[in-house]
Parts: C-alpha cells; structure tokens; sequence
C-alpha cells in the first residue's frame, strides 16, 4: 500500500507562485550505448538477522535452474561480469561481496535490437518448515534500464513446484543513471511461503527488448523483524512536474538572492512484520554556522506491514550564509527498531553569494546532440525557477567535455518556459585549455551584453548552444536531475524538438557582475566624478556622476550578501552631469555597494547607511 497523502497536502499548503509549467518533454533519444550517469558503487550488502537459506554462487549456479522463454539469451553463471560492448561507460561488474561468482542475464552483450527475451533462474526447492512464519527474501542485484516500459524483472515464490507462482515487480522506472552498486534489495515472502512452507522455491524473471540486463548474487533467506521502519527516499523540495511545474526545482548551489523555503519530505516503509505507531519523519539541517534548523512531521499514528507513506517536515528556510548545508532525515517510530541501518538519509546543498546550479560540479561524462540530430544546431542547459524579485542574469558558468572541438563558436542562450528565445550572447571562441576530462572542474563564462532581468514567479531555461555540422559540442554533466529540468533544443529542427536528460548539464545561472568576472567592463572613462552624498546616511543619498559620452544607465544598490536592493533604469542619457537618490528609510543598517552600468561599463562603490 502506498498512500501519499501527507506529502500531498503540504504541497498544497506550500504557497507557490503562480508559474505557468513548459510542454511536456519525452525523454532525449539517445543511442543504447551512449553515455551515462556511472553506477555509484556502494557498502557491500549485508543481510541481517538469522538466516535460513542462502546462496553466493561461488562456483557455479548451484542446483538453480535456467528456464528459457523468449529469444536466445538466457540466465548464466559469471564470475567475471556483463561481456565487453561499445558502449563508453559499459555496465558495471556487480559489486558482490562474494565476487567468485554470481548471477546474470547479459542482455547488453548477448541480446539483439528489437529482439525480445525471456529468461527466469529458478532455485532448488528449499525446506523452510522449520523457519519462523515471517520471513524476507534479500539479494544483492546491479540493474539499470535503457528503456521503459520495455524492460521486467519479477522475484517470485512458488509451493507447488513452479505450476503457480506470487511475484512481484521490481525496478520499475529506475532508469539508467547513477545506480546503486550493488542494491540491497529486500522482499517480504511471509504470505507466499504460509501455503507449504516445506516446498518452496525462488524464481527471478527477466523480459526486456534488448536493454541492459540484470546481475544478481548473495540470496537470502532471513527472519522478518517485527520492527523495522525504513526511509526509502529523501527530498529536499516540493518539486513535483505534476503539481508544481517548473516551480521548487532542488539545487545543487543556491545564489543567496533566490534562496527560498524548502520543503523537506521522505518515503517511509514499514519493513517489518507489526504494525507502528506514532510514525514520524524527523528534520535536522545544520548550516555554516550550526544547526539551523530542527523539525518534525505530523505523526502517523499506524503503519501496517509493507505500507509505504510520504511524510514532511515544514517550516526551514535556509540563513542564506555562504556554504554548505547538510540536510538529515531519519524515520522513527514508538516501537523500538531492530535495523537502525535504514532509518536515515542525508543531502546537502550549497548557498554561494552568485552561482545557481544543479550540477554537482566534476566532470562525469557528456552529452551532445542524439543520433536522429547530429549535426543540427544545439542547446544544451537547465531551467531555474525564480522564487524572489530582484535579481539579474550576467553571464553562464559552462564546462565542456574534451570531445568538444577547440575553436568552434558557441553561445549562451536565455529562454522562457516555452524556449522562446529572450537573449543571446555574442560568440565565443572554445580554448582548448578548459576542456575537461572525466573528473574535471573547468568552468568558463560567457556574460551577456546587459544584464537580464529575471521577473518573479518564472522560469528560465540557461543553455549552451553549438552551431552543429562536424562540430557538435559536448556538454559535461554531474549528477542526476529531475526529468523536466535538464533540457537538450534543437532550435532549426522540426518538431518535436526539445527533450529533456537525466543527466545535470554543467550549465550554471550567474547572478552577479563579479561573479561573472571574465567578459565584464569596468568603467573605461565613460563615467567620471563619481560622488556618494552624505556617506554615512539616514534618510536619502545621493549618487552624482559625469557621463563623458552619452549612454544608457542603470543604478544598482545591492546589500554585502549580494541582495538586490533597488536598481534605478535611467535609460538613455546625454553627456554631462547625472544624479540618482537612494531612499534610505526602509534600509536596515549596514554596509551597501551602489553600481553605474553605463552601457556595460561598470564603476562601483559602497555606501554606509546609519541611522541617528
């Protein structure tokens, strides 16, 4: 039983902009061998409790029957993993524990496009007469999917010799990047073992149209706890396509000025065999200074066997100091738990004076355009949703991979939620020297002419682009994002012609002219007599300046956070004298920087308001 009705409730409590959601994108076509997000190699499974089967496959299948169904692959024994492929990151060999041997179905290596197979490993028949009556079935397994819904696997029993079996689906929807290796995987078997326990078997049952396969070793048999409440997965936000659009997107780096409430919430699942009561999801986040933040959710007063719920904790809102903030969930429950390894999860996040991004920041593999675009023009970048007004884009924090051709000409692009196109950069030359390997971290920047307003309440997709033809460019990516937030447009292609990836493009939003840096004028002599008066102030103050020649002006004033606090649009204004007043009744104390933009060029200055 799944019931998510506390999570949905708080989401909407959640008071979230009213932000209109891009079209819904499908997924990017890419080819079955192209890269992805590398397998995260985990703690070697550890089963606990007692024991009443179990099986490594040390030397071989054992007694374990393969049953062909489909097609001409079927179950084998390994001890060496998934056969070689052309594929730039190549399934991994199972993490086991026991690594001289294990269980797998090779569809990778052995199967063939659009060719269906079906293939199940069934187990001797096993005397658990002996065994308690509540019982879980647990194994190590490596899976990722190229391609759903064309790919199954089950785990099943049987008690009457294989003519009827329960089974149940597993890894439905998991998809390709960053999967656990190896994944402790665990079933309650108690209600199909009750019908004959002293005859019982073990099937798993693979069927896919040439996908990636499935690895699996260390099986066993243990006794359920009565008491064992789990935290399946943790989020940071209420981002959910469905129901908030692009609004509440998580980040791996928040810029100070659209940092934001977050809504902390979790899946929890009663793996034990009694119901629990007074289930609570409990919140700890501690920031650069200490603990900022400690909560926790509306309690669930009963969960049953196998029921899993959604629980959250509101009411954090980060400090906005610049640094890491690590977020702690952890399930608990009256009873008292008999496997506190599952109980809690963390995550954490960055706050930096002007970086937004979703990456994680090293290089682990690319993406360029899919096999039906290959040389048509490409953008490549993330949407960021803006929860507070305010704030500007300068520039695009951008990494590439070394597939990308030194020399070519790229470009950063803005669009809006539909990838209409508001901005564009001017070109930029790729440098050999900030290419990255895998495991790199080079960034470049691309700024844009005049800052970019971005108006609360949207979003905005930042991207990459490339001209196409022999030279396509290759985006770095980091990490794994939502589907819906990672965008891959082909701007000169027919329709439909954007997608969007799994995989975090090394994309970032820059929200500040000194972040930018790089591209960035100072005041080259357009601006002159720069005055701030009186400085200290209380009420208003004034900002006098020369305008050698004519331009076009904005007047920022920002606090030491990098805030926006008020920006004056002069527009365009002849040669001479200038002034623009700061009201500073609204101001708290403290130190400002006021910045002249005209026509790019930047002077700055600080301003120190304190009232009598």
């Amino acid at each position: 039983m799944i019931r998510p009705y506390t999570i949905l409730a708080a989401l909407l409590a959640t008071p979230l902009l009213a932000q209109q959601a891009h079209p819904v994108f499908q997924p990017h076509p890419e080819g079955k061998h192209s890269s992805h997000v590398p397998a995260v190699k985990m703690p070697l499974g550890a089963p606990k409790g007692s024991s009443y089967y179990t099986e490594s496959f040390d030397s071989s299948l054992n007694g374990w029957t393969v049953v062909s169904g489909v097609g001409n692959v079927d179950w084998a024994w390994t001890n060496t993993g998934p056969g070689p492929t052309s594929s730039t990151y190549p399934v991994p060999v199972l993490n086991t524990s026991t690594p001289s041997g294990w269980a797998i179905f090779d569809d990778d290596f052995l199967g063939q496009s659009g060719v269906l197979s079906e293939s199940s490993i069934v187990s001797p028949v096993i005397d658990l007469s002996t065994a308690p009556a509540n019982l879980k079935l647990e194994f190590d397994q490596f899976f990722q999917e190229f391609s759903d819904p064309d790919v199954d696997t089950y785990v099943g029993i049987s008690t009457d010799g294989g003519t009827t079996w329960n089974e149940t689906a597993l890894n439905n929807g998991v998809g390709r990047d960053g999967r656990p290796n190896p994944e402790l995987v665990d079933v309650n078997i108690s209600s199909w073992v009750a019908a004959n326990p002293s005859n019982v078997q073990i099937r798993f049952r693979y069927r896919a149209t040439w996908d990636y396969g499935w690895q699996v070793d260390n099986i066993v048999i243990n006794e359920l706890p009565d008491n064992d409440m789990a935290l399946l997965e943790m989020y940071k936000t209420g981002f959910s396509f469905g129901n908030t659009g692009v609004a509440d997107m998580d980040y791996t780096i928040y810029p100070v000025e659209q940092v934001r409430p977050m809504l902390l919430h979790g899946k929890v699942k009663n793996k034990g065999f009694l119901d629990q009561t007074n289930v609570t999801l409990n919140a700890t986040v501690t920031g650069p200074g200490g603990v900022e933040f400690t909560g926790a959710s509306a309690a669930l007063a009963t969960s049953a066997a196998d029921q899993v719920d959604s629980l959250a904790v509101e009411g954090f809102t980060p400090s906005g100091t610049v640094g890491t903030y690590t977020v702690k969930l952890e399930v608990t429950q009256n009873e008292g738990d008999q496997n506190l390894t599952n109980n809690e999860k963390t995550q954490s996040f960055e706050v930096n004076e002007c970086i937004w991004a979703h990456d994680n920041g090293v290089c682990e593999q690319a993406i360029t355009a899919g096999p039906d675009n290959l040389t048509d023009q490409t953008e490549i970048g993330n949407y960021f949703d803006v929860a507070n007004a305010g704030s500007f884009l300068y520039g695009v924090d951008i990494a590439l991979e070394e597939s990308t051709t030194a020399g070519i000409l790229i470009y950063a692009s803005v669009r809006d939620e539909n990838l209409d196109q508001i901005a564009v950069s001017a070109e930029y030359d790729v440098d050999a020297a900030t290419l990255n390997t895998v495991g790199g971290t080079n960034f470049f920047t691309i700024v844009f002419d005049d800052p970019i307003e971005l108006l609360q309440g949207n979003a905005y997709c930042v991207m990459v682009g490339g001209y196409g033809g022999a030279d396509q460019i290759h985006v770095a990516t980091s990490g794994i994002s939502a589907p819906q937030v990672s965008i891959i447009h082909y701007p000169q292609a027919a329709t439909p012609n954007a997608f969007y990836t799994t995989r975090a493009p090394m994309v970032r939003a820059i929200l500040s002219a000194s972040c930018a840096g790089v591209g960035i004028a100072e005041n080259n002599g357009s601006v002159s007599g720069v005055q701030a008066w009186p400085n200290p102030f209380s009420e208003t103050a004034d900002i006098r300046f020369d305008l050698n020649t004519g331009a076009n002006v904005t007047v920022e004033l920002r606090d030491m956070t990098g805030r926006l606090i008020q920006v004056e649009r002069l527009g365009h204004r002849a040669a001479g004298a200038q002034q623009v007043r700061f009201n500073g009744l609204e101001l708290a104390d403290g130190v400002y920087s006021y910045t002249i933009n005209a026509d790019g060029a930047r002077t700055t200055g600080t301003l120190v308001h304190a009232r009598h």
